[in-house]
């Protein structure tokens, strides 16, 4: 199973992950072009995720609703992937947060399938109380972790390609 991180999108999906000011590293990870165009929550859901790309490190999802109303307002991500070993995490932020002066990032672990049909984001766990001052402490940190089954939450979020 090919890994990575992406639909990040899922962040936007399930439960809060990890809240970090620091990313894991700097945008240097190219990733797979089967993570672009629309995915979709594999379970039920009203949304939908378009992922496009911004440049050859950084893509763009934006997240609407399958019906939108009149008044619905569609939110805007910018994720990029970091590989920690061989892991892939993608680094997820909000454009309305940097927008606003702060930028934070939220981690997930990123499998897409060999088929990139399916993507699966395991949140880095919000029950984590160490923060962070530079990239290199949080990357360290998830190395030294990223193993137990603690480190992510008990769901995970499983997408499906809607092309």
């Amino acid at each position: 199973m090919y890994l990575f991180s992406i639909l990040t999108v899922a962040v936007f999906l399930m439960g809060c992950p990890y809240e970090t000011e620091v990313p894991i590293d700097q945008p240097g990870v190219k990733y797979p072009t089967s993570l672009l165009g629309k995915w979709e929550p594999k379970s039920s859901s009203d949304d939908i995720y378009n992922i496009q790309k911004k440049d050859d490190y950084i893509i763009t999802i934006t997240k609407t609703k399958k019906e939108p109303k009149a008044d619905d307002v569609p939110t805007v991500y910018e994720a990029f992937l970091s590989e920690v070993d061989t892991v892939k995490f993608l680094n997820l932020s909000e454009k309305k947060e940097e927008e606003n002066g702060t930028v934070k990032f939220y981690l997930y672990k990123i499998e897409i399938s060999p088929s990139g049909a399916r993507m699966t984001l395991s949140a880095i766990t919000e029950n984590i109380d160490e923060k962070f001052q530079t990239s290199a402490e949080l990357k360290n940190f998830i190395q030294q972790n990223m193993n137990h089954s603690f480190f992510y939450d008990k769901e995970e979020e499983v997408y499906i390609k809607a092309e």
